[in-house]
């Protein structure tokens, strides 16, 4: 057993490390009875904890003889009841270890070790690491059918990007300024109250729309103070396979007829046919199309065929069994 300096353990909901300016604290916290993660989260947010950073999110450990240690040799250790680690901090020959602090930043500092704080949630200066449907990042694919922000039906010009993009860097700047090495000149994303002295947070919500949050110091509340996609119905998955998203004024889920939802408290996994059709029972004469105006299964498609009429392009998708249905334009 590596020598230890100082040990945390999960008996209940504590903080452990605070930031010197009081931003951010951090200690164990209480995801469901008797189930802990060890988190970073604002301090003075109010009502439940924002948390910016789990250790071990999709494995919290027990509330009895679980703990944090910081150990001279193995640097930070977090372990269940059981002994077993189930989260280390990154990094080697971290030997004489003597203390563990919060920065103002949200991380973790363990002498010259970071410990990277954020998860679905992105605060300045840090980087995001977060297991997910979605995901927030720089692609080395030119085309991508499952991105849907930028507009993956206009070129990179019309979204305002950069061609050349060798050095990858995004930037969520104190002033809440979100800017990217692929964004063009002056097409960086700017806070509504753009300007210093304020904490937010960049997120990629449960919509899979990302904002930007502001914290209200006053009273500990967050507002948005931008966000990326004005459109939500254009997030591609919003409503899973088959789905087809509306406004009613706000965004709704709805199956399309001959369907039903997979899991009604789940839109994400989509919808079913009713009847399922196979290739071996299928019979083109018994099969029929049903109008959907002002519908468009986007990013969908499984080919695109020019200077073709509409009959014939009803019977190309009606002749393969595998085909749901077309889009004339």
């Amino acid at each position: 057993m590596a020598a230890v300096h100082f040990t945390i353990n999960a008996h209940k909901e504590s903080s452990a490390l605070q930031s010197s300016d009081g931003t951010f604290s951090s200690g164990f916290y209480e995801v469901y009875t008797h189930a802990f993660t060890f988190s970073v989260w604002y301090s003075k947010a109010a009502a439940n904890k924002t948390i910016v950073w789990s250790a071990n999110l999709d494995r919290p450990v027990h509330a009895r003889r679980s703990a944090l240690t910081l150990q001279k040799d193995d640097n930070m250790v977090l372990t269940d009841y059981d002994g077993a680690a189930v989260w280390r901090a990154d990094g080697n020959n971290f030997t004489g270890v003597q203390r563990a602090r919060l920065l103002n930043t949200g991380n973790s500092s363990s002498r010259t070790q970071e410990l990277i704080t954020a998860a679905t949630r992105l605060v300045p200066t840090t980087q995001s690491r977060s297991p997910g449907n979605y995901i927030f990042c720089f692609s080395d694919l030119p085309q991508v059918s499952d991105i849907y922000w930028p507009d993956p039906d206009q070129n990179i010009y019309q979204d305002g990007r950069n061609q050349y993009n060798r050095t990858r860097l995004g930037m969520l700047t104190d002033s809440g300024v979100l800017d990217s090495s692929d964004f063009a000149d002056d097409q960086a994303l700017v806070a509504s109250d753009v300007g210093p002295g304020i904490k937010r947070r960049l997120t990629l919500d449960p919509d899979v729309n990302l904002r930007l949050y502001s914290l209200n110091d006053s009273d500990g509340s967050w507002s948005v103070s931008m966000v990326v996609m004005t459109q939500p119905c254009n997030i591609h998955g919003l409503c899973g396979p088959n789905g087809i998203c509306h406004y009613s004024p706000r965004p709704t889920c709805l199956c399309p007829p001959g369907y039903a939802t997979r899991n009604p408290g789940n839109w994400t996994e989509g919808c079913v046919a009713i009847v399922n059709t196979t290739c071996d029972r299928y019979d083109k004469r018994f099969m029929k199309f049903v109008r959907l105006p002002n519908t468009n299964f986007w990013g969908s498609d499984r080919q695109h065929l020019l200077s073709v009429s509409f009959r014939t392009c009803r019977y190309i998708c009606i002749s393969d069994c595998t085909c749901k249905g077309f889009q004339y334009q």
